[in-house]
């Protein structure tokens, strides 16, 4: 699980992020400037397809803190989003995970240690890298209002987390050396916005960013275990996955009251 960043130890991560940036940078401009994979669809959308390729899971979990996971067990990497967060946080974590699947060769050995958190460090700077491209720019280039509200249009246009787009802009801000921007970031920070959605629409913009989706959705999942059955009919543990499978989605179902 990636650290929780406030405005007191912002300069920490920023410090960290450093010292990964160019390694990050190198991952995310090859995943960008592949042309069969980027021309597919925007950014937040390909995420969620990529992770589809390994199984995703898409289910909501009642901890605002556990955005997403990759689950291994018996050597089956299954990835899973919490759709109970708002869409921009879904984005993100699809991202971070992502990270983890293609680029980590560290934390799938459940030892927590350094190593495991710089991971999540890399993890949290590549999903930046591939949302966040530009957003300084955009941000800018707006026109003049209040600043939480340019925040709040960055994250429409980036589709990102207000975090995320706050960190990216104060990295940039002590790169330029302007304290008065680095200053503003820290203020508004930790802020929490209970009415984020009516705000959104004030400005004009779209709410369904930053609702939940609460979507249940195993059909990725499902098709490899489908898939993996035509290919070795003459395995017989394909059955115990399905039921497997199946009985998780039961429960799921009784605890949230939602189906596929």
């Amino acid at each position: 699980m990636s650290e929780l960043i406030t405005a007191s130890n912002l300069d920490v991560v920023i410090k960290k992020n450093r010292e990964i940036k160019d390694e990050v940078l190198a991952q995310a401009i090859n995943l960008q400037t592949n042309p069969s994979i980027m021309k597919v669809a925007s950014a937040p959308q390909l995420a969620i397809l990529i992770l589809q390729g390994f199984g995703l899971v898409q289910m909501p979990i009642e901890d605002k803190f556990l955005s997403g996971a990759i689950y291994v067990k018996e050597g089956k990497i299954i990835p899973v989003v919490n759709t109970a967060l708002p869409r921009a946080n879904q984005y993100f974590a699809a991202w971070h995970e992502i990270y983890h699947l293609i680029f980590d060769k560290v934390s799938f050995d459940h030892f927590i240690g350094t190593d495991n958190m710089m991971e999540e460090r890399k993890a949290e700077c590549f999903a930046a890298c591939m949302l966040l491209s530009g957003v300084d720019r955009y941000f800018t280039d707006l026109p003049e209002m209040d600043f939480i509200s340019k925040i709040f249009h960055c994250m429409a246009t980036f589709q990102a987390p207000y975090k995320a787009v706050l960190v990216s802009l104060y990295e940039i801000a002590k790169q330029s050396e302007n304290e008065k921007l680095c200053d503003r970031i820290k203020e508004v920070f930790d802020l929490q916005f209970e009415d984020l959605p009516d705000r959104f629409r004030m400005l004009g913009l779209d709410d369904s960013l930053v609702r939940p989706s609460y979507v249940v959705n195993t059909s990725s999942l499902k098709e490899r275990i489908k898939k993996s059955m035509e290919e070795n009919p003459e395995l017989n543990y394909h059955k115990d996955n399905e039921e497997y499978l199946t009985n998780i989605m039961t429960e799921i179902t009784m605890i949230t009251g939602r189906g596929e």
